[in-house]
């Protein structure tokens, strides 16, 4: 984690929170109508004597509407309102907040006011632009702003959610990307969008007549994601391309579970840290539950504070909550050949049954596998389980189990 930049000014200073973020986000305070503001702010050590330095504050203007920083934080800390989007005058003073940049649609505005308020608390003028813009957009506004609404008639409420992107995408006159994410779920066993197979013929059938949206599938289960995408039965094959996802490097897993473990006041020991990111072998979505679950632990514990210790109980945890997805995976290893659950486990284990096996049956195993997104090819003659958490659940394994 870098350390905050900062750069003094003639109405006070501004600063970087890190100066080697991608993103950079910069943060001032600055004496403006005789009263010290804070602009935006992301709090970092130090601050509270360098706004002193400045002046008494007078308030913390809050400028952007993408994310809320550490506005209120620091409004209360120094006891002083919390001014958010000040684009109506804000009290007691003759500045004016003005709107330079406007990338939310009327209608996205509209739909998140409606959610976040409910219809009873609309006002006659927005109650109004909700009926217009259902007009306008069909029923999957209707959806979106009554969501047991699609209980009633589940095929026609997919369908017009479905078609509702193409439309606001048309109405705005830009181009949309649609982004889903974990999408091996929609052929989870448990089906809990409904059969599969239909459910993605209706995604394909109408996606396909679309011309102002594209569409990006994201999922961590690979040989789902293939399953779905692939076979020439499958609704979506040759609907796009796969493209693999760059690993991320350990300082990359250090650096972001530290910053959103710090999000909610929790810190990671070094060696624990460490530990997470070795349990979690690189895999996105592995490290992931494992570090959700330290996340949750230390919350029943009553800890602020996530040990090494922690870090194993969650990994096993991981294991447990994983399990219908394991299951599942298992019984797709079975139908790859006769052979392959007895070579994955192999690999599990370390002690893989490839020498009792023809070269030839060993070898088309190991590429199913490959294929399937179950095992990598590492080095000459070394494979190995892609996933952790299946690695350990396979090494565990009855061998007996039919």
């Amino acid at each position: 984690m870098g350390q905050p930049l900062f750069e003094d000014n003639e109405l006070g200073f501004s600063w970087l929170p890190d100066d080697g973020e991608m993103m950079e986000r910069a943060c001032h305070v600055a004496r403006l109508d005789a009263q010290v503001w804070i602009v935006d702010p992301v709090d970092v050590p130090g601050l509270d004597e360098r706004i002193a330095a400045v002046g008494e504050a007078a308030g913390v203007l809050q400028l952007l509407d993408r994310h809320d920083r550490d506005c209120a934080e620091l409004a209360g800390r120094h006891g002083v309102p919390h001014h958010r989007l000040p684009f109506d005058g804000i009290p007691g003073s003759s500045l004016e907040a003005v709107q330079v940049i406007r990338n939310r649609s009327a209608a996205h505005r509209l739909v998140r006011a409606t959610r976040k308020a409910g219809r009873a608390a609309l006002s006659a003028a927005q109650a109004t632009a909700v009926l217009k813009l259902g007009q306008e957009l069909g029923e999957g506004v209707e959806i979106a702003l009554s969501p047991g609404l699609a209980a009633e008639e589940p095929q026609k409420a997919l369908d017009a959610a479905l078609r509702l992107p193409e439309a606001v995408a048309k109405a705005d006159r830009k181009r949309l990307v649609l982004f889903f994410d974990e999408f091996q779920e929609v052929a989870a066993e448990r089906k809990p969008y409904g059969d599969p197979d239909a459910v993605t013929k209706r995604m394909r059938a109408i996606f396909q007549r679309t011309s102002s949206v594209s569409y990006l599938f994201a999922g961590s289960v690979e040989h789902v994601m293939r399953d779905l995408f692939g076979p020439s039965d499958r609704a979506f094959s040759g609907f796009g391309e796969f493209y693999e996802l760059g690993a991320i490097d350990a300082d990359a897993w250090r650096k972001g579970l530290v910053e959103r473990y710090a999000v909610d006041g929790c810190a990671i020991a070094d060696p624990a840290l460490g530990r997470l990111i070795e349990l979690g072998a690189g895999h996105p979505r592995a490290t992931m539950l494992v570090a959700q679950q330290a996340h949750l632990l230390s919350v029943q514990l009553e800890t602020t504070t996530i040990s090494a210790d922690l870090v194993e109980l969650a990994f096993q945890r991981a294991i447990a909550g994983d399990r219908p997805t394991m299951e599942q995976t298992v019984e797709s290893i079975r139908r790859l050949h006769r052979q392959a659950l007895a070579v994955a486990r192999g690999l599990a284990t370390g002690h893989p049954p490839q020498s009792r096996l023809h070269p030839g049956v060993r070898d088309r195993v190991l590429k199913r596998l490959q294929h399937a997104g179950v095992a990598e090819h590492v080095a000459r003659g070394d494979w190995r389980i892609i996933n952790p958490l299946l690695r350990a659940y396979l090494a565990e394994l009855d061998p007996l189990r039919p």
